[in-house]
């Protein structure tokens, strides 16, 4: 089977009389990375580090047996539809993505924050059943009283008192969540609370994905820069999910700190998305304000963004595409993702 624009939607659904539009993030996860020989070595993420100029790069085999050992390793740390949810704090990268992607294979729930500060207050008082965590933030989130050690990223040793991301993808691959599942059982749908108590269900998600895909006419052959946190509906529906439902690359520009850490992070992160949308050769981009913003001043320099034909940015509330102009962007006009306030 050869996967192109709307994969993910069809095999989804393909064998089962339950509409594309209430099919759990579960179901359209699997089937988008359900992949034959032929497709299996696609590149799915291509996350650069600018600071060695170099590539993490998976491919679509790669990311489903990451994403399935983070599913099996929750199924047995506990974590399911009914469970208190999993507290993440992970910046853009792999390890983010496979930790959403394994939380919607699982049919889990999973809780994010957005500053160091924010890890005991949110995460804890019984908010939680356990973290994932940077290293760096392994101190506040070991604090807190949870079901298992905090899950740390970027770093950490066999005597500091985390689970080693590593480790934990080594104890579980090859391995599947559900697996005494009976055929034909669905997964439930999961769960995301995104900077926020209110829960966005997966199944949103899905309905984003569908609707960014067809405004965009994502393609096996795009590539999708998604410089917008993935802890946010905006960056994970319209953005990664569109990409990997459809068959395209997802690119994730190097975060190099937040909006929170002031304007020159802030204009760092912009920079180095505006480079990777060109070394990267970009198709299309989902892209927030402040890159929007950054763009404007290299508007007289857009060589190198030949590749780029549009994308979307997110203006205003809601869900809605193209309810407002669309927004010019080096050379091309992003389409717009929610309404802006009316003054």
């Amino acid at each position: 089977m050869s996967l192109g624009r709307f994969s993910a939607r069809t095999l989804a659904t393909s064998s089962s009389p339950t509409s594309s539009l209430t099919a759990s993030i579960g179901a359209f996860v699997k089937a988008a990375l359900e992949r034959d020989d032929a497709t299996a070595n696609d590149i799915a993420v291509v996350a650069p580090d600018a600071a060695n100029a170099s590539s993490s790069k998976m491919t679509y085999g790669e990311l489903a047996e990451r994403a399935n050992a983070f599913a099996a390793a929750m199924e047995e740390l506990g974590y399911d539809a009914s469970s208190k949810p999993l507290g993440a704090r992970v910046r853009n990268g792999p390890e983010a993505l496979v930790a959403y992607l394994g939380t919607a294979l699982r049919g889990a729930r999973a809780k994010t924050c957005k500053t160091r500060e924010d890890v005991r207050e949110v995460f804890g008082n019984g908010a939680t059943r356990g973290t994932l965590v940077e290293f760096a933030d392994a101190d506040v989130a070991g604090e807190i009283l949870g079901a298992h050690e905090p899950i740390a990223v970027y770093g950490g040793g066999m005597r500091d008192k985390v689970i080693m991301w590593e480790v934990l993808h080594a104890a579980y691959r090859g391995r599947a969540p559900r697996e005494d599942a009976e055929p034909g059982e669905e997964i439930p749908d999961a769960e995301y609370f995104f900077n926020s108590d209110k829960p966005t269900p997966g199944n949103a998600l899905v309905r984003a994905a569908m609707a960014a895909s067809d405004a965009l006419r994502i393609a096996r052959g795009d590539s999708v820069c998604v410089p917008v946190p993935l802890a946010h509906a905006m960056g994970l529906g319209f953005g990664a999910l569109a990409a990997l439902g459809s068959g395209a690359r997802l690119v994730l520009p190097p975060t190099l700190g937040s909006a929170a850490d002031g304007d020159a992070a802030r204009d760092a992160m912009c920079a180095a998305t505006l480079d990777v949308l060109r070394s990267e050769k970009c198709t299309l981009v989902v892209a927030d304000s402040h890159v929007v913003r950054a763009a404007r001043d290299r508007s007289a320099l857009i060589d190198g963004y030949e590749a780029l034909r549009g994308g979307l940015t997110k203006v205003g509330s809601g869900d809605a595409i193209g309810a407002a102009p669309a927004v010019p962007f080096l050379g091309v006009n992003l389409l717009t993702v929610g309404a802006p306030k009316k003054t």
